[in-house]
């Protein structure tokens, strides 16, 4: 893919954290737990377990969206940093800082809260997704600055 394309995905899935931090309380609620309860059909929760499905589909979402975000934009800057070290921090940073500033945006939006909990869980799917770019290019044996050539 160009690093055009990757660059925005990387808007792209900011954009749709913005919009989704944005939904109030009740319809993120409302959404997540439908989720949960489609998992009902499948293996007879009781409502405690309904709660905590509820409960891990909220914080999966959180983890994979900036897992998704951070793979995004390491790919994205991989095309500009040659180094490893600053291609994983400036990735990771941007996209846990993002997750920050979600949290706060949150905190403005009836029904929603800051967590600390979720700001830690958005900056650990930053982390995966950064390190699953760079685990695939070492992998790959792939020098980073060889990506400069390539679109």
């Amino acid at each position: 893919m160009s690093k055009v394309v990757w660059a925005v995905l990387s808007v792209l899935i900011a954009v749709g954290i913005f919009f989704s931090s944005a939904l109030s309380g009740e319809v993120s609620g409302n959404a997540s737990f439908a989720i949960a309860v489609f998992a009902r059909r499948f293996a007879p929760f009781t409502d405690e377990a309904l709660a905590a499905a509820h409960f891990f589909v909220r914080k999966f979402a959180h983890f994979f969206v900036y897992l998704s975000l951070a793979f995004c934009i390491t790919q994205s800057f991989k095309f500009y940093i040659t180094n490893r070290t600053k291609l994983w921090l400036s990735a990771w940073g941007i996209a846990s800082f993002y997750g920050v500033t979600d949290e706060i945006h949150q905190q403005f939006v009836p029904g929603r809260v800051m967590s600390f909990v979720d700001i830690l869980i958005n900056s650990c799917g930053a982390l995966m997704g950064t390190t699953l770019v760079l685990l695939w290019l070492g992998a790959r044996n792939v020098s980073i600055s060889k990506n400069r050539i390539a679109s």
